[in-house]
């Protein structure tokens, strides 16, 4: 018998981890994403409707307190969103959405506030304006961020929000005073990290960070380990700093060996559900597409389908220390060996 069969006679298989990649526009030109240098035009989104009708039957799949995230690009450029989120609250989800703030002024915390999200994402790698704007590669990002803070905290008393930071060679030296300020500022619930990845939207390199965009992933792993130790500590004594403990100790095994996979058994990808700014549905982007729902495609049907079992039986066999395994949907390895 299959591993993944393995596992699923000993649990039943349900989805764990969802994201809607919302749309693939965005506004800033991020270092460490092309998805802006994408044709845009062609973007052929689904309707509302066609979202609706995936979220309501993703409800008969999941547990309780499940998490919808919506992402992108920025995926408050997605007209209907909040509808969307709206929309999955009434319906018993947890709602996360990921942004670079650039959109939120006044009203729009407002209207994210009626929404009812649960948590909000806003990206910050630095308090050095320099640095974040340079790393997001438009001036301005950082006070837009500064200004979302400040709308988010007086609108959204029922929406955690948190700072996402990506630990880069760039910033690396920045990170302890980010840390503090968040600990002490009580607009935010949290500061959250990641370790960086090959830039979304390039063909795909196992050994990016010896190429062109190399200047990403820090070059002393010594000193990067040495962060994520204190971050630890600091964790363990009641800062604000999400993430899982698990997650923070694999980030040290990839920085100092990239290549080496960070899991002590496999990858946990086949219980991930994506769908894509067209509509694609896949467990793992690096599969194959398993449906459309723009095509009225059923994700309870595709969740147990035959394609859906030999995704699986191929993300068993992955390596690969991918953004959605290592920063999204990180597990604690499970305490039988499904090798």
């Amino acid at each position: 018998m299959d591993s993944w069969q393995d596992r699923d006679s000993l649990v039943k298989m349900k989805p764990g981890f969802c994201c809607l990649g919302i749309t693939d526009r965005c506004m800033l030109k991020c270092k460490m994403c092309n998805k802006w240098q994408t044709d845009i035009i062609k973007e052929d989104s689904p309707t509302i409707g066609q979202y609706k009708t995936f979220i309501t039957n993703l409800r008969e799949l999941v547990d309780n307190n499940f998490v919808i995230n919506f992402g992108g690009g920025e995926a408050l450029l997605f007209e209907g969103l909040l509808d969307l989120v709206k929309f999955s609250a009434e319906r018993g989800f947890l709602t996360n959405i990921a942004s670079n703030g650039w959109l939120i002024d006044e009203e729009m915390a407002k209207r994210i506030a009626d929404s009812g999200l649960t948590e909000i994402n806003l990206s910050l790698d630095s308090l050095n304006e320099d640095t974040h704007d340079y790393l997001r590669g438009v001036k301005g990002v950082y006070r837009q961020v500064m200004q979302a803070i400040e709308y988010l905290g007086k609108y959204c008393k029922h929406t955690k929000i948190g700072i996402c930071c990506v630990i880069y060679d760039k910033n690396l030296e920045e990170l302890m005073p980010l840390i503090e300020w968040v600990n002490n500022n009580d607009k935010l619930d949290y500061i959250s990290f990641m370790a960086p990845m090959q830039p979304n939207n390039t063909c795909l390199d196992r050994q990016w960070w010896k190429g062109e965009h190399s200047f990403l992933f820090p070059k002393n792993a010594e000193k990067a380990c040495s962060f994520v130790d204190r971050v630890l500590k600091l964790k363990a004594i009641g800062y604000k700093i999400g993430g899982q403990i698990s997650q923070l100790e694999a980030f040290k095994l990839y920085f100092k060996s990239p290549e080496r996979f960070v899991k002590k058994t496999r990858c946990n990808l086949d219980r991930a559900v994506h769908v894509s700014a067209v509509g694609d549905v896949f467990l793992c982007f690096r599969w194959d597409v398993l449906g459309n729902i723009k095509r009225g495609d059923d994700i309870r049907e595709i969740w147990n389908s035959q394609e859906a079992d030999r995704a699986r039986q191929n993300i068993t066999t992955c390596k690969d220390n991918c953004h959605f395994l290592l920063n999204c949907f990180f597990e604690e390895d499970c305490t039988f060996d499904l090798e």
